[in-house]
C-alpha cells in the first residue's frame, strides 16, 4: 500500500498533516492537526465505472504535488523522536489476562491511534527486566516503541492511547529527541518522585 505522509507547521508553531494512501480501488486521504483525528475523504480511482478518473498511482502523484504547494513536506527519518510506553506486567510469561490483552490488541490499537491522529507509528517490543520492588509484581517490562515526528505531542498521543486502551497502572512514558546519541528521558509518571528512566531494567 503506497502511502505519502507531510507535514507543515505553522508559525505559532502548530503542526499539521496531510496524508493519502490506496485502500481497495480507492484513494482515502486525512489531513488535521498532528494529535487530533481530523478529516478523512475517500477518492475513486480509474475503473470501468470511473474511466476518466486518475489511476491511484497519477492520484498520489498530484497530492503530493499540491500538498508541497501548501508547505507540507515529508518529515526526514533523522528528524523524527521516539517514544517508549513501558509496562511493567503482572506475570513474566504474559499469561495474565491484562497482560496478554495489551500484548495481542495492545500493539494494533497503538498503531491505528497515533496513526489516525497524524502522530506517528507503533515500531516494535521488547520484553525482559524486572518491574520496580516497589510495586511488588512478579512479570517482566514491557517497551512499546513509538516513531513520532513530534515528540512532545507523541508523549501526549501516548498517554491518551494509555487511558482509552485501559493500559496497566504500572506504566511510564519516555521520551527521546532526534539523533543518534540521545537518550530516553521520562516524560511521564503517576508518582511525582520519578526523575530518572531505566529502559532495560535488570
Amino acid at each position: 500500500m503506497a502511502t505519502i505522509k507531510t507535514y507543515r507547521r505553522d508559525g505559532d508553531g502548530t503542526l499539521h498533516y496531510r496524508e493519502a494512501w490506496n485502500e481497495r480501488g480507492l484513494v482515502r486521504t486525512h489531513e488535521g492537526k498532528v494529535g487530533a483525528k481530523g478529516r478523512s475523504s475517500t477518492h475513486p480511482t480509474r475503473s470501468r465505472t470511473w474511466p476518466d478518473n486518475p489511476t491511484a498511482t497519477e492520484y498520489l502523484r498530484m497530492f503530493a504535488a499540491r500538498a508541497e504547494r501548501d508547505g507540507y513536506l515529508p518529515v526526514p527519518d533523522d528528524e523524527h523522536g521516539w517514544v517508549v510506553l513501558q509496562c511493567w506486567t503482572y506475570s513474566p510469561d504474559l499469561t495474565h489476562p491484562e497482560d496478554h490483552r495489551l500484548f495481542e490488541e495492545g500493539q494494533d490499537a497503538l498503531d491505528d491511534h497515533l496513526g489516525w491522529r497524524g502522530v506517528g507509528h507503533y515500531d516494535g517490543n521488547d520484553l525482559g527486566g524486572t518491574p520496580p520492588a516497589e510495586h511488588e509484581l512478579d512479570g517482566t517490562v514491557l517497551n512499546l516503541f513509538c516513531r513520532v515526528v513530534d515528540t512532545a505531542l507523541g508523549v501526549r498521543a501516548v498517554r491518551g492511547f494509555a487511558r482509552q486502551f485501559g493500559v496497566t497502572p504500572y506504566h511510564v512514558v519516555a521520551a527521546r529527541e532526534p539523533g543518534e546519541d540521545s537518550p530516553y528521558v521520562l516524560a511521564w509518571s503517576p508518582r511525582k518522585r520519578d526523575k530518572t528512566f531505566d529502559l532495560f531494567r535488570t
